[in-house]
């Protein structure tokens, strides 16, 4: 009797326990695709299933593979592409199914399209009834989109060709910070700011140096093809120019705000989360002065009012 009761007491923890975390797998499915269209797509198609989207390491090779990866990762099922065809695992059922679809980078449609058909492939039952209306008007204006923005960081160092008194070579070092705050959408919004190296100046009895450094307001919007993505920027904002050095037997120092334009373009080549590629741009400034020696028409320096910047760029996508 004590042996028949230890084992129908293991049973009923055994079944308890199976109970208890088999919701969390059923709730959970690993994305094996970096294309982040595909990601939105499907957060949206699903979202009425309340599924979690793990994004999680390379496509498995076969059904054997992505078993392992439900079995660690204590999810349903396992998505990924295999050349242009869309697979499906189901941990719970024990099989893999595949459908035609498209190889490469996706666009919007195409990724809407995707997720419509990964979401019958997985023959979901009904979703569940919506939760009931709340009693009291909501103190916050937040809508459910809150959760597909999605944050870029940039880092790049470039070369700056600025044309004032004469031509300069500088290095440049920049960073970046856009959002993009609606799924499924190609435009970005954000920050951007440089510094870089001095320029030597020697004119007219005064040696010294000059610098700058920018902070500007960014709107960019992205094409993308397979895996590169092309993405034209413009904004505009402020120019600090710094002219430090000793005219004569005196110290000079003269600074100016200037209110500058860019535009300008990123061509990247997509690895997951991460985008690696070039910038150029264009700056423009607007009212740039020229110094003159003191007491004398001679010119020591001007401003420069253009300057092209070519370099690398390093992103990644939060």
């Amino acid at each position: 009797m004590a042996r028949g009761a230890l084992i129908f007491l293991f049973i009923v923890g055994w079944s308890a326990t199976a109970a208890m975390s088999e919701p969390a797998a059923r709730q959970r499915v690993v994305l094996a695709d970096p294309d982040p269209e595909l990601r939105h797509a499907m957060e949206q198609a699903l979202a009425p299933w309340h599924l979690e989207i793990v994004i999680e390491g390379p496509p498995p090779a076969d059904a054997a593979m992505a078993q392992e990866r439900a079995d660690v990762d204590t999810a349903r099922f396992v998505v990924w592409r295999q050349g242009d065809e869309l697979v499906v695992y189901d941990r719970e059922l024990g099989f893999t199914e595949q459908r035609t679809s498209q190889a490469g980078m996706l666009d919007p449609p195409t990724a809407a399209a995707a997720a419509l058909t990964i979401k019958t492939m997985m023959r979901l039952p009904p979703p569940p009834p919506p939760p009931p209306p709340p009693t009291e008007t909501p103190t916050s204006s937040e809508g459910p989109a809150a959760s597909s923005f999605e944050v870029r960081i940039q880092a790049g160092i470039a070369t700056r060709i600025a044309h004032g008194s004469e031509t300069d070579l500088m290095a440049r070092f920049g960073g970046a910070a856009e959002i993009r705050p609606w799924a499924g959408s190609s435009w970005r919004f954000g920050l951007a700011g440089d510094g870089g190296t001095s320029a030597s100046v020697e004119h007219a009895s005064f040696k010294g140096t000059w610098s700058e450094w920018a902070v500007l307001g960014l709107v960019s919007w992205t094409y993308t093809r397979d895996a590169w993505e092309f993405e034209p920027h413009a904004g505009g904002g402020i120019r600090s120019s710094r002219l430090d050095g000793a005219e004569m037997n005196g110290v000079r120092r003269e600074s100016a705000t200037l209110p500058t334009a860019r535009g300008g373009l990123w061509v990247r080549w997509r690895a997951f989360r991460w985008t690696f590629g070039a910038a150029l741009d264009v700056d423009g400034s607007f009212g740039t002065p020229t110094y003159s020696k003191t007491g004398a028409p001679a010119e020591i320096f001007r401003v420069p009012g253009v300057g092209v910047e070519l370099g690398a760029v390093v992103a990644v996508d939060l």
